[in-house]
This record gives structure tokens, sequence and C-alpha cells, in this order.
């Protein structure tokens, strides 16, 4: 590994570092009161974190093709940028329901005086700081040291559709489908 790429490493995580740490202060909880008025930030927010994601992507993709991805330290930064990358997607995922709580306590309570549903406000406020748990993870994966950053220790990934429907049709036990006519 020469010098120029160490350094070149370094100054992306750096940067990951800084872009994730003011997404992430960006995520200020939705004001509480009416659904319409928090709609706005919080669609703001989910935005920034496609933005987070997007822009992970790209880095991943021009690193891969590079010759950074033949090095042990490229490598493990590679799989840093993944690992980040994952948590930004659940923060999206999160924001995206908290979105929907809002949309729905919108929805559901139209009329002044009228309660949200309980349901929809815990959506919110559950899907806002889960979000903000993910970033924070993203950006803890940026910040451990290479050394520390194994090749494989990003998130498991998810079985394919094929192993799943394997897996049903080896389990001992059958279970009728009852239909209803």
């Amino acid at each position: 590994m020469s010098l120029a790429d160490d350094a070149f490493i370094d100054a992306r995580l750096a940067y990951w570092q800084r872009h994730i740490t003011r997404t992430a202060a960006s995520l200020i909880p939705p004001p509480t009161g009416a659904a319409r008025a928090a709609l706005g930030p919080v669609l703001d927010q989910l935005v920034a974190v496609y933005n987070l994601a997007g822009g992970l992507v790209a880095d991943l993709r021009q690193s891969a093709d590079g010759s950074l991805a033949t090095s042990n330290a490229g490598r493990a930064y590679l799989s840093q940028l993944a690992t980040a990358l994952a948590h930004s997607n659940r923060a999206a995922t999160h924001l995206s329901t908290a979105v929907i709580g809002l949309a729905d306590t919108h929805r559901l309570a139209p009329r002044p005086g009228t309660a949200a549903p309980v349901e929809s406000q815990l959506a919110v406020t559950l899907g806002h700081a889960a979000a903000l748990r993910s970033l924070n993870r993203a950006l803890a994966a940026v910040t451990s040291p290479l050394s520390d950053a194994q090749p494989g220790t990003g998130p498991a990934p998810a079985p394919a559709v094929a192993e799943q429907h394997r897996r049903a049709a080896d389990s001992t036990g059958t279970h009728p489908v009852r239909r209803r006519p």
C-alpha cells in the first residue's frame, strides 16, 4: 500500500465522518403539534439521508473499481463504507416510518381537537430515534481505525430468496393453510 493510498483513505474517512455528523445533526425531532407542519422537515431529513447513502454508493463504486480494492487497507476501507451504507439505509427506512406515521396522523386526525392516533405518534417518535441511532452507527463504522475494521465484519448478507425457499421446504413440520371461502 502506498502512502498516496493511505492519504486518500484518511481523507475520505475524514470526509465521511464530517458528512455523517452533519447529517445526524440535522435530524432534529419533528415538532409536536400539527402533523402537516412536521412533515416538511422530516421529508428534508429523509432527503439528506438518501443523499448520504447515494454518496456512499458512489464512493464504494469508484473505490472498488480502482487499485484501492487490491490492498488490505483498501478492502478494510471498502468494508467500512459498506457498513456505513447499510446503517444509512436503515436510517432512511426508519425516517420513512416516521413520515408514514406523520401522514397517518394527518389523515386520521384532520379536525382540530381530534386526538392523533397513538400508534402514529409512536411510529414518528420511534422511527426518528431509530434513524438517529442508525446514523450514529454509520459514523462509528467510518471512525473505527482501519486495523479494527476487518473485511467481512460488516453486516451479514441476507440469504438469497432461493435459499429461504429451500429452508422452508426442508423444514420437518408442515402447516396447513386455511383458506377462507
